[in-house]
C-alpha cells in the first residue's frame, strides 16, 4: 500500500502534479469521470482527486489506475485540513461548474454524485 500525505505541502504538489499530468495527457485522463471526491486549492486555482492526492509523491504511473489504492484512506487524511463544501452551497455550485470545465476540455464528464472540498482556512495558506 501507498503511503499516505502527511502534509498540506504534499497535497498542493500533489495537486500540481495532478493537473500536469492532465495537461500532457497522461493516462489519467481517461479517469477522469470515476472521481468522486474532488479537492480545491485557491491559491493554485486547481482541483484534485482524493484518491490519487492523498498518496505521497503522486504521478500518473505511480497511481497505476487506482491499483492497490483506496479513497477510503485518503479522505480520512485529508479531513485534516479541508472540509466537503454542501452541494446546494453556492461555493460549491461555483466550483462545481469550474471543474465541470477543466473535464470538458478533456472530453469527459464530471460524476453526478461528486463532491467539492476546499481547505478549511480559505485562502490564508500559502506555499
Amino acid at each position: 500500500m501507498e503511503e499516505l500525505v502527511t502534509s498540506l505541502e504534499e497535497v498542493v504538489k500533489n495537486v500540481i502534479q495532478f493537473n500536469e499530468d492532465l495537461e500532457n495527457h497522461t493516462d489519467i485522463v481517461t479517469q477522469l469521470s470515476m472521481f468522486i471526491h474532488w479537492y480545491y486549492i485557491p491559491t493554485i486555482n486547481a482541483f484534485g482527486p482524493s484518491k490519487y492526492i492523498g498518496y505521497k509523491n503522486m504521478n500518473t504511473e505511480k497511481y497505476d489506475r487506482g491499483k492497490r489504492k483506496t479513497g477510503v484512506d485518503t479522505e480520512k487524511e485529508l479531513k485534516e485540513w479541508f472540509v466537503k463544501l454542501s452541494v446546494e452551497s453556492e461555493k460549491a455550485q461555483e466550483l462545481m461548474e469550474e471543474l465541470y470545465k477543466l473535464l470538458e476540455k478533456h472530453d469527459k464528464k464530471v460524476r453526478s454524485n461528486a463532491n467539492i472540498h476546499i481547505l478549511k482556512k480559505g485562502i490564508k495558506h500559502s506555499f
